[in-house]
């Protein structure tokens, strides 16, 4: 069975992109650093009949990413898919921002992305991807979160940057880029994982790399 790797595992898009997937036949890896939420989906998937393990893991933190995605990619064997949908929301002005608290934002948003997806290329097959959950902040940030339009951004540059060099392995990176608000009319989240498993499906002649929703 092909299994989806999921870092940044919440209830919302991230359980609703575990059930599409599984409903293409994958088996299922949650990563979150917040211990309830990612237990309470693993339990709920479970319960569904999916496949489905999870870890608790600090995206901040390098070394533990990076050995989380290393133990999933142990115990099963292949990593397929691997989805990135990690963000930081920290309320603050411009004037009020440290340096430190932004770059922490960023390497937790964006920069994590490189280590999760290093983590998983040694057990990523040919015809593999990686995609990330990209916002219209990255365009368009919010004054009152600074920091998650920087990530956003960021995130961005880095998935084209990934591209061609991840292209010469066979692997599709991609970013879905979300241009609303999560949970409004035509924001639904199982709208949106639709895209995701698009986008996981494509043949390589086809491979897109920035995905804006809706399309």
């Amino acid at each position: 069975m092909p299994t989806l790797l999921l870092a940044g595992a919440g209830p919302r898009l991230g359980g609703a992109i575990a059930r599409r997937f599984a409903r293409d036949g994958y088996d299922v890896a949650l990563l979150s650093e917040h211990e309830g939420s990612v237990t309470a989906l693993g339990e709920a998937l479970q319960a569904e009949g999916i496949t489905t393990g999870w870890a608790v893991a600090d995206v901040g933190d390098s070394e533990a990413l990076r050995a989380a995605v290393t133990r999933f990619g142990e115990h099963t064997g292949s990593v397929d898919v691997l989805v990135h949908n990690v963000s930081v929301w920290r309320e603050a002005s411009t004037l009020d921002l440290s340096p430190c608290d932004l770059l922490a934002d960023v390497h937790a948003g964006a920069a994590s992305l490189l280590t999760s997806a290093r983590a998983a290329v040694p057990f990523m097959p040919s015809g593999g991807a990686v995609i990330a959950t990209g916002s219209a902040a990255a365009d368009f940030p919010s004054p009152g979160a600074p920091t998650l339009g920087v990530q956003k951004a960021a995130l961005r540059a880095l998935v084209q940057a990934m591209a061609p060099d991840y292209a010469e392995r066979g692997i599709h990176c991609a970013t879905v880029t979300i241009n609303g608000v999560l949970g409004t009319p035509g924001f639904e989240p199982e709208r949106i994982a639709d895209v995701y498993a698009d986008v996981a499906a494509e043949p390589r002649d086809s491979w897109r790399t920035v995905i804006p929703f809706p399309l």
